[in-house]
């Protein structure tokens, strides 16, 4: 015998509803006709509790029957009063069957309190199970309002959807509202929310209704309920007080702001095993290597939402790697379907965009984002920030440090709160660009900046210090590589030459050109740094073995020195030395000491004979000599180098290496191959410590101890540091290089006497 006022569904589609006088009527879900005929006849509480079972068995009820079903119940234009009595599954023999009691024509309250429930299993979702069990321990054990908080697209709505299908049954109750609006209006526009709490909102005002819905859900006396209140900005702090409360509540927010009041989990990034994890989650085809996905998600900085569509537009696309890498400059072709906003991609980028708007911003948050972005996508602490951006030079230095504080919370940068350090996402950064272009006035000080931090004072700095700002000049100059202003040129100058320190000739080339094309249409070519541009270029040239290129621009150097400061200039000096190093490699070892000589002398009368400018004079000129034959003057030159290089630089800079290395070579051609080796140790030592041994500064130390370890007779150990010379040699200069067969000719000789000395 079935409760009076009851509600039934069976497998077989049959809904029978138990009226109060003992009758009962059947409707079959799939006869429409005969459904269209049975439904005028029901109230609205009927018509409600249809709808509920509708809504929780949507599988077993067709869209043509529930579209009748909401038209009747809009007909109806009323809504049920008070919630007497909570819904169940009830089981009967094995079957499971759906039934909603109705008392006095009154639906009781449903589990699920809006229409719109999104779940999601655990085992769809990657890298959140930790997430899950802290979740659920700070709403049950330690009953906080929590708030999950991360940037946007990192998955926090898709946690949420995990923690409702993990916990479903734990509650009593469940709500979910998403902000589109305000939050007044997204809690009144609910779907379900108003009928399934019996509230007749005809005729009232919006916050009125929202008050009642309030009072209605604090009213619950079943417990624990669970609201979610999805993707909600900062205003929801005003209605913190009016939220249904714990006990009976547990509240579930997501936000890419740091809301007050709530208790903040902040949703990390996924690891990069996770990252490539769901990568193969959304692409099956496997025809892109694991190392090449990894370098993927590497790329968009682990990015969940961003991941996600590149896998899908590659499976379904059949996109290559190369494509992928590029996808979000070239604002790839996805045509792809993405839970997020539950949204159809047409376009990989243009989607990000419109789910990343700057337009709420102010203008010193955007001047601020403009900078940061120029910036390389990583954790800078908040004092080489402010150095760098320098606020003071742009009117900014009073709201600086709010004005940082202002983005973390609304969630554009990223920060670490114990380093004090803060970030702006790779994927956020391009979209900056996109959104507010760039200009090179927006962040001139900025470049001023980093220019001043790769400058060399090749008199008491060591490269090595420099090395690390070289990704700085990097992310700058991708912003402006076209433009040729002069601050460009000045920057591009100065990082070429840390790429040059660093060993990277070809990078270093590239920009010397771009450089010195800049400075010959803003100056011309007679002008001064016209002048600087032409010998610093002549010298990546002549790192990479194009001498008689190098020859050429630095005789334009010279001559452009000598008309502007006359020939005992110490900036002429430079260009006659840097032109003896070109004379010597080209073999004219008399046309290289006459011009040393010159600078020699003009370095001693200029800055005097203990002046790191002046060492580095007396070791060039004895490279020629040694060259000539005149080891003894060779010798005694580089010993003041040497000398003055310890005392002015230490014994372990590379500047001091470079005259062990000198010295060390004259020793040799004097038979002194004890002293010989011991500087070459030091010098190879050094050059180690400060630029690895894949460097071809490392390399040629390698290479001249291995000759005099040979002289020594010490085969073994000197073919092993030839073969590491020639290797680092073949990957860092261009094929046919000099360097490369002068050292293939030192292996050769050292592997032809051992197999001599084995034969014996």
């Amino acid at each position: 015998m079935e409760p009076q006022d009851s509600v039934k569904l069976d497998e077989n589609g049959n809904i029978t509803l138990y009226n109060a006088d003992g009758s009962k009527t059947v409707i079959n879900v799939n006869d429409i006709d005969v459904a269209s005929a049975k439904l005028p006849g029901l109230n609205i509480g009927q018509l409600n509790a249809l709808q509920q079972i509708a809504e929780k068995e949507a599988g077993k009820i067709g869209n043509v029957f529930k579209t009748m079903l909401a038209g009747f119940v809009s007909q109806k234009n009323a809504v049920p009063g008070n919630i007497s009595k909570t819904g169940r599954d009830v089981i009967i023999g094995d079957k499971t069957e759906s039934k909603i009691f109705i008392t006095n024509n009154k639906t009781v309250l449903p589990k699920r309190l809006t229409t719109r429930m999104p779940q999601i299993p655990e085992d769809k979702i990657v890298g959140r199970q930790a997430d899950l069990v802290d979740l659920r321990e700070r709403l049950f054990s330690r009953k906080q309002v929590v708030l999950v908080n991360g940037l946007g697209g990192i998955g926090k709505t898709t946690l949420a959807q995990a923690y409702v299908g993990k916990h479903y049954d734990d509650y009593r109750h469940i709500a979910w509202i998403s902000q589109v609006d305000n939050i007044v209006n997204d809690f009144v526009n609910a779907g379900g929310l108003l009928i399934s709490l019996g509230i007749d909102g005809k005729g009232k005002d919006r916050n009125a209704i929202f008050n009642e819905i309030i009072i209605k859900l604090n009213n619950i006396d079943d417990k624990p309920n669970l609201l979610v209140v999805d993707n909600v900005d900062f205003t929801l702090t005003q209605y913190y007080d009016a939220l249904p409360t714990q006990p009976n509540w547990h509240i579930l927010a997501t936000s890419r702001e740091q809301i007050n009041k709530f208790d903040l989990k902040q949703l990390d990034f996924l690891t990069e095993a996770e990252a490539v994890d769901l990568f193969l989650r959304h692409y099956t085809r496997g025809n892109i290597l694991r190392e090449d996905i990894i370098d993927l998600v590497k790329s968009v900085d682990m990015h969940t939402l961003t991941i996600e569509i590149l896998a899908k537009t590659a499976q379904k696309q059949r996109s290559e790697i190369g494509k992928l890498k590029k996808a979000i400059d070239d604002d790839l072709k996805a045509n792809v379907y993405v839970d997020h906003n539950a949204g159809q991609i047409e376009k990989v980028t243009s989607y990000l965009n419109s789910i990343f708007k700057l337009s709420n911003l102010n203008k010193n948050e955007i001047w601020l984002m403009k900078q940061i972005t120029c910036l390389p996508p990583e954790f800078h602490g908040y004092d080489i920030l402010k150095e760098l951006i320098a606020p003071a030079k742009s009117q900014k230095d009073d709201v600086f440090s709010e004005t940082m504080e202002e983005l973390t919370s609304k969630g554009w940068l990223l920060s670490n709160r114990e380093a004090d350090s803060h970030k702006l996402h790779r994927v956020i950064a391009n979209i900056v660009t996109r959104q507010q272009p760039i200009e090179l006035e927006d962040v001139a000080p900025l470049i001023n900046r980093i220019t001043d931090k790769l400058s060399i004072d090749q008199t008491k700095d060591n490269p090595v210090d420099k090395f690390p700002w070289i990704p700085f000049g990097n992310a700058l100059l991708a912003h402006f590589s076209e433009n040729g202003a002069a601050q460009i040129a000045n920057l591009q100058n100065n990082l070429a030459t840390v790429l040059r320190d660093l060993g990277d000739y070809d990078g270093a080339k590239t920009l010397f050109e771009k450089a010195k094309n800049s400075d010959e249409k803003n100056f011309g070519v007679d002008h001064p740094n016209t002048a600087v541009r032409y010998s610093n270029l002549a010298l990546a040239l002549k790192d990479l073995g194009d001498y008689d290129e190098a020859k050429a621009f630095l005789e334009k150097a010279k001559n452009s020195d000598e008309k502007n400061f006359g020939v005992d200039h110490p900036t002429t000096a430079v260009r006659y030395s840097n032109l003896a190093l070109v004379l010597q490699a080209l073999g004219d070892y008399e046309g290289a000491k006459e011009l040393l000589e010159k600078t020699k002398n003009s370095a001693e009368k200029n800055f005097g004979e203990d002046h790191p400018t002046t060492a580095v004079r007396y070791s060039n000129l004895a490279t020629v000599l040694k060259a000539l034959g005149d080891y003894e003057g060779a010798k005694e030159l580089l010993e003041k180098a040497k000398n003055s290089a310890e005392k002015n630089f230490g014994v372990d800079n590379p500047t001091t290496a470079v005259h062990y290395s000198n010295l060390a070579t004259v020793l040799r051609g004097l038979g002194d191959y004890e002293g010989a080796k011991e500087l070459l140790e030091k010098a190879k030592n050094s050059d180690e410590k400060n630029f690895g041994e894949d460097h071809p500064t490392t390399a040629i130390r390698y290479s001249n101890l291995a000759t005099v370890l040979y002289d020594l007779g010490d085969y073994e150990e000197a073919l092993k540091l030839a073969g590491k010379a020639l290797a680092v040699f073949r990957k860092a200069l261009p094929e046919g290089h000099p360097d490369i067969a002068k050292v293939e000719g030192v292996y050769k000789s050292i592997k032809k006497k051992i197999d001599e000395t084995s034969r014996k």
